[in-house]
Formats: structure tokens, C-alpha cells, sequence
């Protein structure tokens, strides 16, 4: 550790420019003081590692690293440094969603390499709150850059930045990047596009994002040039990690098709600024080649839940993916679920006269009955022989029904995809139905089954969304097909409440209701026993042409299934919506 009494003044100096470090963004801003570390190891138990300082929007802190001042020569610019980690909060990226966006769009842009995302985004609301503390609040930015600048520091990426620094304060070449060697035509053409990009954005940052990735991506591509440069900038990321644990954020997994279309390669737009509408029109598009497959899921409008799971990862490094998986799937079939039951209830009581009661003085008079008091003495004396009438209630009380159980089976044998890799419309269409019986008041058992192998079901029915989600969207990828014999636990023996059996599979299920089970039962024998068990709805789900195994199909329905259907797996989501309709809605 560096003298502590050097560090201890250094304190004492920081926390008395605080104030004023706020008044450089708003005089009304309200924004606890930083978290003060006095050693490395203090830094480390907050999560500051490699930079001196960094933010966490979880909680709205700065963490500042006061021996990692004093080792960079950095002490005498405590509002320099405050008012850029201040910035962070309320300028860029200021909260999670925004941080989240950003990210999303300026991945877009870097095609197999997303997993530098983070560092990008950092770098570039580093360049705008800079910007702007340099121009307009006159604050020595580039002083800072100066003291921690040193010949180890550059590397292309470095130097890259130093330029673009310098066309954005008007600085003589050298003055930021000191280190010549490093200079080239290129570099100089990328940083007054840069130049030109951060002024642009200032005051829409959100959409600056995928074209500032764009230029850094040639920078960025080598694996081992990237880690050189990575550990040369570690110093000054700050906002890296700036969402690291916080809570879930929804409205993530619909495609950014807005931040898509601005993934534009800025070096291809200069040179077709200068050329005429005919040569545009042949070199076609100014961005990166653009997929045509689309997105995934209902109308190819969301994300794929890998994709979804990545991006969060980098949003909350400790995130938690099985709870990112289910947050996935509920918020797609959020829009497909049953309203929220309401019960209107009319009043339909009668008060009917019971009994007589002494009226007393301290009773309000109209609640005098006359006629009664008069008959019990012609005499009128109250609180003696004054009489009142007592009330009872006749309500006329409605029977309310109440909504079957479901249980829903899974087909989750090899011929299905993991829902974690894939976009999985079975998983969707349980989902809805689950979550819409769960908001109807319902118990929900769930049943994954791939067999002869494996299976995994809830512990029977239950109202829990979380555990429910959890079984349903995990994977087995075993046997052929849905293992009827999952069915006995719950409907070998009649439940104490009716349930509706929803089984999702294809025609895989004949072979398995064929199976030799080894027992005198066969398994055509206890669905038959299962679904009269049950008392409710049967519904087989069958990937199908319609026309196949009529005679198995014939059979099933004589013993009360329904057969429904679906030639495409996005027809699932049709049915699910239907059948949560029909047996859920306004119960």
C-alpha cells in the first residue's frame, strides 16, 4: 500500500470537492457519496478491480479506489473524476434498460464477437460525458488522459481513442497520443468520423451505438490484439459491469429492429456521401449484410432465448439462467395469456324484520316504531315503553365455480430442441396455458418426458409460477416420445379435484401406446383410466398430418381424448391461446 497518510489526505480533498462534482450536472441532484476505498483490497470486496473507479446502477453507487489514484498520479482531478462517474448515472447509460438497449444494439454490430460488448459500451459514453465536460463545463478531461497516459498504454485501440480525443477539444497531434509510432492514415480517418459520430449523438446516444461499434470492430476482430489492448484500458472502465446484479428488466426479448437498421458502417457512408445516386444505388446498402432469416417465435418478432440469454449475461454478469430462461418465455406469452378474472357481484339481500327492541334515548328517532310503542302503552315514555324494529339479512348467495386443474405434458424425447439454444414452441404454448390457469385461480402439474430415459414433473399440482416455469422450460432430450405412464401418479387413482390432461407430442405417441409395459395394463388401457380419472378435458396435441394413424386416432377419441392437430409447431400458439380461452377466461 502507498503512504496511508497520502491516501488519507487525498480523502479528505475528495470528499470536499463532492458537492461540486454534482453542481457540474444539476444543482438539484441527489446522489449518496461515493463508497471511499482506501486500499486495493477494500476496492476488490466492492468489485472494483483493474480501474480506479466504477459505478453500479443495482444500486446507484460510485466505488472509488483512492490507493489507485494515488499510484496513477491522478489525486489533483477529484472533480474531474467525480463528475464522469456521476455521468454514467444520469447521462449515459443512467439506468438499466437504457444500458440494456445500448448493449443489445452495439452487439448487433460485432458478429462474432459480442462477448466485447461491454468494453465497447463503456468506451463510447466514456467519449460523451467527456465531451461534454470538456466543451462545456471546462473541466480538465484531458489532463486526466495525459497523467495516465504512458508509452505501455497504446496499442491501435489506445491510439485510436487518444486521436479521436484530440479532434474532439481541437488538441495538436501528439498531445493525447504520444506515441507516434502508432499514428497512420487510418487511424486519423477513424477518429474524425468518431469525432464526428460522438458530437452527432450527444444528445441521442442510444441510436450512436451500433455505428461507434462499427468502427471499432476492424480494431477489435483478433483475438490476441484485443486482449493486448483490453489490458492497456482496463484502468478507465468503469460502466463494464455497471449492471452486475441487478434485478430482472423486461421488454428485452422483442427484436430491436430500430437499433438494427443503425448498425451503419460510417466509413462506407463518407465515401458514398461524394459519389452520385447512381453509384449508390449499385453498391446498395451503406450496413453490415443483414440477415433475412428474421427473429424467432410469434410473428419472427423476439430475439432467440440464446441470444436473450447472452445479452443479460453481459447486462448481469450474475444473472441467473434459468431464471432468464423463464423470464424469456413468460414475457412471449404474456400477451397471449387470459385477462385477469373479475368477479362482479350484485347485491341481492333483503332486510326482513325480525324482533322488537326498546328504543333508548341515545337511538336515533327515526328508528322509532310508533305503532309498536303505542300498543305496548298508550303511554309514551321513551326509553321505556318506546319500541324499535331489529333487521336480519336474506342474501341470495350464487354458486361459484371453480376452474379445473391442468395437467401438462411435454413431449421432450431427442426429435425436440433444448429451449434454452432454440426458440421452442411447445415450451410457449405450455407456458400459456400454465401461466393462464395459474392467474384463473387453478393448480398446474407439468410433465417433461422423454422416453424410455428420463422424465421431470413438479411435485404434483401446484400454484407456484416460478417452479412451474423451471420444469417446464429445462431439457432432457432422451427416448422417443412422452412416456405414458406418467400419467399414473397423478390419475391412476381419482384426485380429490377434477383436472383437464393436456398432452403435447407427435406421432411417436402411437408407438408408445403400443409399448410392451410389461404388466397386465397396457398403456392404452391407463390413458383410458387416466382421462376418466382426471374428469375434465383430455386433449392430445399431435405434430401431425391429419390424416395418419386414423385408426389409432379413432381409438383415442372413442375413449374421450381430443385430437387436435398441427401440421406447423407455430400452430401451438394458436391452440394454446384457444383452449386457456375457452376453459380459463371469466370462470
Amino acid at each position: 500500500m502507498h503512504n496511508l497518510s497520502k491516501i488519507e489526505e487525498t480523502l479528505v480533498s475528495w470528499k470536499s470537492h463532492w458537492q461540486q462534482a454534482k453542481l457540474e450536472w444539476n444543482p438539484l441532484l441527489r446522489l449518496q457519496e461515493p463508497i471511499w476505498c482506501l486500499s486495493h483490497q477494500d476496492a476488490w470486496k466492492e468489485g472494483l478491480t483493474g480501474s480506479f473507479a466504477m459505478i453500479r446502477l443495482n444500486d446507484h453507487r460510485i466505488v472509488i479506489n483512492l490507493e489507485e489514484i494515488t499510484e496513477c498520479g491522478i489525486t489533483d482531478y477529484a472533480i474531474e473524476v467525480l463528475a464522469h462517474e456521476i455521468g454514467h448515472h444520469i447521462f449515459a447509460p443512467a439506468n438499466l434498460y437504457d444500458n440494456a438497449i445500448l448493449l443489445n444494439r452495439i452487439r448487433f454490430a460485432l458478429p462474432g464477437i459480442e462477448d466485447r460488448a461491454p468494453m465497447v459500451s463503456n468506451l463510447y459514453t466514456d467519449f460523451l460525458i467527456n465531451d461534454k465536460l470538456q466543451r462545456v463545463n471546462k473541466l480538465r478531461m484531458s489532463e486526466v488522459y495525459k497523467a495516465i497516459n504512458s508509452e505501455d498504454n497504446f496499442t491501435e485501440l489506445w491510439t485510436l481513442m487518444m486521436r479521436t480525443y484530440e479532434y474532439l477539444w481541437r488538441l495538436n497531434r501528439g498531445e493525447l497520443a504520444t506515441n507516434l509510432s502508432f499514428h497512420s492514415k487510418k487511424i486519423d480517418a477513424d477518429a474524425s468520423l468518431l469525432a464526428s459520430l460522438i458530437r452527432s449523438y450527444a444528445k441521442s446516444w442510444i441510436h450512436g451505438g451500433g455505428r461507434f461499434a462499427v468502427m471499432l470492430y476492424p480494431y477489435l476482430m483478433d483475438d490476441k490484439k484485443f486482449e493486448e489492448a483490453r489490458k492497456k484500458i482496463l484502468i478507465i472502465l468503469d460502466a463494464e459491469d455497471a449492471g452486475k446484479g441487478a434485478m430482472d428488466i423486461s421488454g428485452m426479448t422483442e427484436l430491436d429492429l430500430e437499433g438494427y437498421d443503425e448498425v451503419i458502417d460510417m466509413r462506407k457512408e463518407a465515401i458514398s456521401s461524394k459519389e452520385n445516386e447512381g453509384d449508390k444505388k449499385k453498391k446498395g446498402s451503406l450496413g453490415i449484410e443483414k440477415s433475412q432469416r428474421g427473429g424467432q417465435g410469434p410473428r419472427e418478432g423476439y430475439m432467440g432465448p440464446g441470444n436473450y440469454i447472452d445479452l443479460m449475461k453481459q447486462v448481469n454478469p450474475k444473472a441467473d439462467e434459468q431464471r432468464l430462461v423463464n423470464a424469456y418465455y413468460k414475457e412471449i406469452a404474456l400477451p397471449h395469456l387470459i385477462d385477469f378474472p373479475v368477479e362482479i357481484s350484485e347485491n341481492k339481500s333483503m332486510d326482513l324484520p325480525e324482533g322488537l327492541e326498546t328504543w333508548d334515548i341515545g337511538d336515533a328517532i327515526e328508528e322509532v316504531d310508533w305503532l309498536q310503542s303505542a300498543i305496548t302503552s298508550p303511554t309514551i315514555i321513551p326509553g321505556l315503553t318506546t319500541q324499535k324494529r331489529s333487521y336480519g339479512s336474506d342474501s341470495d348467495n350464487s354458486i361459484s365455480e371453480s376452474p379445473l386443474n391442468i395437467y401438462l405434458g411435454i413431449d421432450c424425447s431427442g426429435s425436440m430442441g433444448n429451449p434454452r439454444h432454440n426458440f421452442s414452441w411447445p415450451i410457449l404454448a405450455a407456458t400459456i396455458i400454465g401461466l393462464s390457469a395459474l392467474r384463473a385461480g387453478a393448480s398446474v402439474m407439468g410433465c417433461l418426458s422423454g422416453e424410455p430415459g428420463d422424465y421431470l414433473e413438479t411435485d404434483g399440482f401446484i400454484t407456484d409460477e416460478t417452479d412451474l416455469l423451471t420444469t417446464l422450460t429445462s431439457y432432457l432430450g432422451t427416448g422417443y416420445a412422452y412416456g405414458i405412464e406418467r400419467l399414473r401418479k397423478p390419475f391412476g387413482e381419482k384426485p380429490n379435484k377434477k383436472s383437464h390432461i393436456v398432452i403435447v407430442t407427435d406421432n411417436d405417441i402411437f408407438s408408445m401406446l403400443n409399448a410392451d409395459t410389461h404388466t397386465d395394463q397396457t398403456n392404452w388401457e391407463l390413458a383410458e383410466i387416466a382421462l376418466k380419472n382426471a374428469g375434465g378435458h383430455g386433449t392430445m396435441v399431435l405434430h401431425s398430418p391429419p390424416d395418419y394413424n386414423n385408426d389409432l386416432v379413432r381409438r383415442l377419441q372413442k375413449m374421450g381424448w381430443r385430437v387436435y392437430y398441427v401440421t406447423n409447431e407455430t400452430e401451438l400458439l394458436k391452440f394454446a391461446a384457444e383452449f386457456s380461452q375457452q376453459n380459463y377466461a371469466y370462470v
